[in-house]
């Protein structure tokens, strides 16, 4: 049901394509794994049960700061979590926002990258730290 990799444990219906919703994998992940209450986990969260019901239900979707304390306590990945809340990481907001020519490149890029495979994307990624990286020193001899 659970595939530990490491200090994160993602269900592993998460890399089916027919994945339960996220709000169910939470209070799988809960019940099953942290074996904790509504209100206990709510309490740890600083949240009201409520509003972590709302969570498990799929009635709301957390803020910025909640779904990263929920990818903590819950331990499960950050990316599983904002795939299932359909929430964009903030450093492409960030990245979108910095420019004009960002502003105007990005959403380009990303159309443009949309079906790469992860082997392009790391080669891609290799590449813009390659570009952005400052140039090695020369030993004079």
């Amino acid at each position: 049901m659970y595939a530990n990799t490491g200090d994160v444990v993602v269900p592993k219906s998460a890399n089916k394509p027919e994945s339960e919703p996220i709000g169910d994998q939470l209070r799988r992940q809960r019940i099953d794994v942290l074996k904790k209450s509504l209100r206990q986990t709510a309490a740890d969260l600083s949240i009201a049960p409520a509003h972590l019901t709302d969570l498990e239900k799929g009635r709301r979707s957390p803020s910025e700061g909640l779904l990263v304390r929920i990818a903590a306590h819950y331990r499960m990945d950050e990316q599983l979590l904002r795939k299932g809340w359909g929430k964009m990481n903030s450093v492409i907001g960030e990245v979108f926002a910095e420019s004009e020519t960002n502003a105007t490149k990005v959403p380009q890029f990303l159309r443009t990258a949309r079906n790469l495979t992860p082997e392009q994307w790391d080669e891609l990624i290799n590449q813009a730290k390659s570009m952005t990286s400052p140039p090695s020193r020369r030993k004079k001899s």
